[in-house]
């Protein structure tokens, strides 16, 4: 079984921003001195994280060969990245991710500043089928399990469990080819693309149970991990 840990949480998209934010620190500091008036507080430094990262791990849950073995594989790989780099902070992540995807799939929209301090726990992700399509893509089958399952620490110490930690069924469809992605040069030969998400947004519990029932780990844990250090003291909201 594979371990896909998430990437170290910094503050994205800031930078402009913070520059900005520099520039006037130092006209009011200025203004302050001319005037004789007290300095301004130092920023508070920022909340520890106690806890072990978020990580995704996944596996491949049925016997297959080339070339869908390794079509299940990129699905998985290329997945996870789908979802970590959601976490607005991620966003070098985000370009791998797209340099791995077709241009029809890409959909840059606005990153919206993250909430939490970090995140921790884990999911699964675990391929249980897949199958050639007439056009040559393969589509794979994965089941995403939340186990252990998803928790933030908000901002005053709070650990709690955020939208969007749930299980799942995918059926994303990547391809052997030589079509460019929609970032990065273009490509000197083959190698593997996602050419559709295959997120089922409409799809049942029966539906789903069905196909990721079989296969779903066994216990079924649902806690948050212990933290690696102490936690820190709630902050006043």
């Amino acid at each position: 079984m594979n371990r896909i840990p998430a990437w170290p949480r910094t503050i994205l998209k800031r930078a402009r921003a913070a520059i900005s934010a520099s520039l006037l620190v130092l006209l009011a500091g200025a203004c302050n001195i001319n005037q004789g008036g007290p300095p301004e507080p130092a920023p508070s430094a920022p909340v520890a994280f106690p806890y072990p990262p978020f990580e995704i791990r996944t596996d491949v849950a049925v016997p297959l060969q080339p070339p869908l073995l390794d079509a299940a594989r990129f699905a998985l790989q290329v997945t996870v990245d789908s979802r970590l780099s959601n976490d607005p902070d991620e966003g070098d992540l985000y370009q791998r991710y797209r340099s791995q995807i077709a241009p029809e799939i890409d959909n840059p929209g606005i990153r919206i500043p993250d909430i939490y301090v970090g995140q921790t726990g884990g999911a699964l992700q675990r391929a249980v089928a897949a199958r050639e399509l007439p056009d040559g893509a393969i589509e794979v089958s994965i089941c995403l399990y939340d186990t252990p399952g998803l928790y933030a620490m908000k901002k005053d110490g709070e650990l709690v469990k955020p939208p969007g930690g749930s299980d799942g069924l995918w059926r994303p469809k990547v391809k052997w080819t030589a079509q460019k992605a929609a970032v990065g040069p273009a490509p000197t030969g083959p190698r593997w693309l996602l050419m559709n998400s295959g997120v089922l947004l409409d799809i049942t519990e029966q539906e789903m149970s069905a196909v990721c029932g079989p296969f779903r780990p066994d216990p079924f844990i649902q806690r948050p991990p212990e933290p690696t250090a102490a936690t820190p003291p709630a902050t006043p909201r």
